[in-house]
């Protein structure tokens, strides 16, 4: 038996799905660069502004990528764990005659650049820090921090991240890169 009580929740739950698409194509646009079939999840906060999305991207929920004064690439089939936090900056912390809280970049400040490169797994609750690049295929694992740049297919973890072990050897990596289409750089 279908009551009134249904119908509006039903009603009410197609509003708060169309309301939610249209939020997430809002925010979508607002990033410097996004590719196609783009996921993000709920509670997710970003600098769109320097960020720049490739094609089949999954950011889980509760990430926080920013980088104020420097910039995130993130490239094509990535997928990214709940609570992956990216910071692509860092306090300046020895100005003399000027507080940690109360020092401001410029606008020609620099932080650098945050790369994560096509194909690689992001795990939940990882720490991506400034200035450090993600190889090709590799897997960071879940609750890493990761401080400096991964090999390409190498698999990290810990804290501070650190390589385990690599998913190919080399002649595994070409016959995956052969079937999957990607080319070395």
């Amino acid at each position: 038996m279908i009551t009134i009580y249904s119908v509006v929740g039903r009603i009410l739950n197609a509003f708060h799905r169309l309301w939610s698409f249209f939020i997430k194509q809002y925010k979508l646009s607002k990033f410097q660069k996004v590719g196609a079939n783009v996921w993000i999840g709920q509670g997710c906060h970003f600098t769109e502004d320097t960020i720049f999305i490739g094609d089949n991207v999954s950011i889980g929920r509760n990430c926080c990528f920013q980088s104020k004064h420097g910039r995130i690439l993130i490239g094509n089939d990535v997928m990214f764990g709940p609570r992956v936090h990216i910071h692509g900056g860092n306090h300046q912390y020895k100005v003399i005659g000027i507080k940690l809280r109360d020092y401001r970049k410029d606008k020609n400040h620099d932080d650098g650049v945050v790369n994560i490169d096509s194909d690689t797994w992001i795990g939940a609750g990882s720490i991506i820090l400034a200035n450090v690049s993600i190889g090709k295929g590799a897997i960071v694992g879940a609750g890493s921090v990761v401080t400096k740049s991964v090999p390409p297919y190498a698999i990290v973890a810990g804290n501070p991240a650190k390589v385990i072990k690599f998913r190919f050897n080399q002649e595994e990596i070409r016959e995956h890169e052969r079937i999957i289409g990607y080319t070395r750089l």
